[in-house]
């Protein structure tokens, strides 16, 4: 019986054992079909990071977000879970974070943490009125970590509007004459630049080496950059 590795090392793409759009692309090409590549959303992406960057359960109580207070020692340690906070159940449920449990989280599942992602991360800020390309997924991946208000204040310094946190028309347009003029690539690095500084500035040992290297994996020349190639557009 063939496995799907071995299906993938005969069609000439990235042996993963996953069933992805290079494969199915691969495939098509094989029987004579049109290679297309289906369309990805942005549950498909945040699933995508949840899989690549987040763990399942944590119950470090050195993590801010492990608390129903938000902060360590404040509330109830609950955990987390695929990188989702009781903060974050809390907003999405419209519940208390205190009356969350640490059953509530253990029980979070992989489809509720991207709808979470989705409604939170990406709706709720206003990510969805920027124009979609890889640069604006690393935006919302950095929002996912930092909060959302926290990256569209660092994006609109980068562009050059006020730094309100507020992701409204003026921001949007800035942010699309930027791209306009400095490309998608560029684009990526400058905006990786611009993350990597603020991971530094918080003076995270623990934490910077992850962060980092989190930035690196949406820039171009990586996997992702070429899987990801033509979103939105």
């Amino acid at each position: 019986m063939t496995s799907i590795k071995d299906l993938q090392t005969r069609l000439g793409v990235d042996p993963d054992g996953k069933v992805g759009p290079a494969t199915l692309a691969a495939i098509y090409k094989a029987l004579g079909w049109e290679a297309t590549t289906p369309s990805r959303t942005i549950a498909d992406f945040i699933g995508g990071f949840i899989d690549a960057h987040e763990g399942g359960l944590s119950m470090d109580p050195a993590d801010n977000g492990n608390w129903t207070g938000g902060k360590r020692n404040s509330g109830t340690l609950v955990g987390s879970k695929f990188g989702v906070t009781p903060g974050a159940v809390a907003v999405y449920r419209d519940v208390p974070a205190s009356s969350l449990t640490k059953a509530d989280i253990a029980n979070l599942t992989r489809d509720e943490a991207v709808a979470i992602g989705v409604a939170n991360y990406f709706k709720a800020p206003g990510f969805d009125k920027l124009p979609m390309n890889r640069v604006t997924l690393s935006v919302v991946d950095m929002g996912w970590g930092t909060g959302p208000g926290q990256a569209v204040k660092l994006l609109q310094r980068m562009v050059g509007v006020a730094d309100d946190g507020k992701l409204g028309p003026a921001t949007a347009a800035a942010y699309a004459a930027w791209l306009g003029k400095v490309g998608e690539e560029h684009g990526a690095r400058q905006w990786g630049d611009v993350r990597n500084a603020f991971y530094r500035a918080i003076n995270q040992p623990r934490f910077l080496k992850g962060w980092i290297n989190r930035t690196s994996s949406f820039l171009p020349g990586t996997k992702w950059w070429s899987d990801w190639a033509g979103f939105g557009k």
